[in-house]
């Protein structure tokens, strides 16, 4: 079995952001990346949110670390100030 190591990055947001940061994470680089309803407590802190609908989000993207970083970057100076924005990357092992 061959294993190519790769970066698992994981963006925990509002889910209004959805359709922007899906935008954002294609326009980047990612050729792929998958979405689920996200809910649980933490001590992110208050963010001054523009809720147009209730809910997180929880995106998973796999790429290289170079790509991961450039979504961090820019995600974190559009979006970080507003909305409630957690995000972590992981080193993995792409299986296949």
């Amino acid at each position: 079995m061959t294993t190519q190591p790769m970066t698992l990055l994981v963006i925990i947001s509002e889910a209004v952001l959805e359709d922007t940061l899906i935008d954002e994470i294609t326009d980047l680089g990612a050729k792929g990346y998958t979405i689920t309803d996200a809910r649980g407590r933490g001590t992110h802190g208050t963010r001054a949110g523009r809720w147009t609908q209730g809910g997180n989000i929880r995106i998973e993207v796999i790429g290289n670390a170079q790509l991961c970083g450039r979504i961090v970057e820019r995600l974190q100076r559009a979006y970080e100030k507003d909305y409630g924005l957690l995000m972590y990357t992981v080193p993995i092992e792409l299986q296949n």
